[in-house]
């Protein structure tokens, strides 16, 4: 009898407990994204001719300093995606994407930022310190920003620009659009930067 009933109330548990397994709501599992240019990336290899460049660690503002994906409501709102984020720190992923766009041009050989990563031998500093980054509620997906070079060693820029790039069209929600488009807009910002590299 005593064994019944506490065969009865495993059974029970046990039918309870896959219940409620069943009705547990599954979360969505994260989508990681990296900023990257149009076709392969370049290889760079010690015996690669050119100017050699380092794009030092990007300036980003705190609100997009985190690995979540931001957009803009009513311009003033900002949201945090639930689930899309980027695969690196922005800081890091924005001075590789830039680096790796200098290096399509044939003259430019250039290395972005990488915390721990050996310094390397070079001839002009990049830095860059972004305003905005995102999509907004309207459609739009903005990258707004100052960048400079100068020679190593010097503090005194030889050329410099404020960059506000905007591109439409953009779905609301279609985070893979989105960083299509903010890759578009930094790859458009390396050329401006390349063709101020002596």
């Amino acid at each position: 009898m005593k064994r019944q009933r506490y065969l009865r109330a495993f059974w029970c548990v046990l039918l309870g407990l896959s219940f409620l397994t069943g009705c547990a709501t599954k979360e969505p599992l994260p989508n990681f994204y990296l900023l990257t240019g149009p076709g392969p990336r370049p290889v760079r290899t010690q015996s690669s001719g050119g100017t050699v460049v380092l794009v030092r660690r990007v300036e980003v503002p705190a609100y997009l300093a985190k690995t979540t994906l931001v957009t803009m409501r009513g311009g003033i709102e900002v949201q945090y995606a639930a689930t899309e984020r980027w695969a690196e720190p922005l800081d890091q992923g924005l001075a590789r994407a830039v680096a790796e766009d200098l290096t399509r041009n044939p003259r430019i050989k250039a290395y972005g930022f990488s915390p721990g990563a050996s310094s390397v031998d070079h001839s002009y500093d990049v830095w860059i310190r972004i305003e905005r980054f995102e999509g907004n509620d309207e459609g739009k997906v903005e990258l707004r920003a100052h960048w400079s070079v100068s020679s190593t060693g010097s503090s005194t820029p030889i050329a410099g620009r404020t960059v506000d790039l905007h591109r439409s069209g953009w779905q609301p929600g279609d985070y893979p659009g989105l960083v299509r488009l903010l890759s578009d807009e930094v790859g458009e910002m390396s050329r401006q930067i390349a063709r101020a590299i002596p």
